[in-house]
């Protein structure tokens, strides 16, 4: 099944869309476009009539994280209101390790059964250093724990767009793009004074997509993609 991204452009290199339910990295410096992505596209499926969640595990404020997307034109505080869930799990409840953060996500997203949600960053998750058992949580115990939270999204039906605080040219040594399905990633680069920003598909499981990078800028519109 396929669902539109709700942004101009990468819908056709996407070759109609994201594949729902699935998991989808996009990775990327700082000030690269992440978060706009993202909440470009679930304010936008919001006006379709979608139900979706925004969670950061930042710690940052519900109201820092309006006021940044509100000189952007798709936010609209009504949909806030109606239609969008916004979260920040804090820091107390990440170091009560991983079964506190699947109850907070189970209790405050899964349980509304949205049809889409973002976790920005989610690569905050492999700083989780102990276990409900309060023991050290091990590599393959976060990978496990990782894959059990994409799980009960894919068994809902939920399409998962996580972003990750990762350099495009250190994607492929990233655990990351292992356990997600589709994985984009947006970088820019500097020739002079001329800063050229670029999304590419890395990949895409199960599914055809344009190859290559594909320029784009980011403007009131939020992410616009070169045609």
């Amino acid at each position: 099944m396929r669902t539109p991204s709700y942004i101009t452009e990468l819908d056709n290199i996407l070759q109609g869309g994201f594949i729902k339910p699935s998991a989808i990295l996009v990775a990327g410096s700082c000030g690269t476009g992440k978060t706009s992505l993202c909440m470009q596209s679930i304010f936008n499926a919001a006006k379709n009539g979608e139900r979706c969640a925004y969670i950061s595990i930042l710690s940052e404020s519900v109201d820092k994280i309006t006021r940044s997307l509100s000189s952007f034109s798709f936010y609209d505080e009504q949909l806030v209101k109606e239609k969008i869930k916004i979260l920040s799990i804090n820091s107390d409840v990440m170091a009560k390790g991983d079964f506190a953060i699947f109850e907070y996500l189970n209790e405050n997203i899964l349980k509304d059964n949205p049809s889409r949600v973002v976790i920005d960053t989610i690569n905050i998750l492999e700083d989780i250093e102990s276990t409900f058992d309060e023991r050290p949580l091990h590599k393959c115990e976060l990978r496990a724990f990782v894959q059990d939270l994409f799980h009960e999204f894919d068994d809902k039906g939920i399409l998962l767009i996580a972003t990750g605080e990762i350099p495009a040219s250190s994607v492929d040594s990233s655990l990351w793009p292992y356990m997600c399905d589709t994985v984009i990633t947006l970088d820019m680069e500097t020739n002079a004074d001329d800063p050229h920003r670029y999304l590419e598909i890395l990949k895409e499981r199960g599914s055809s997509y344009i190859m290559g990078k594909h320029g784009f800028h980011i403007n009131s519109k939020g992410i616009v993609l070169d045609p």
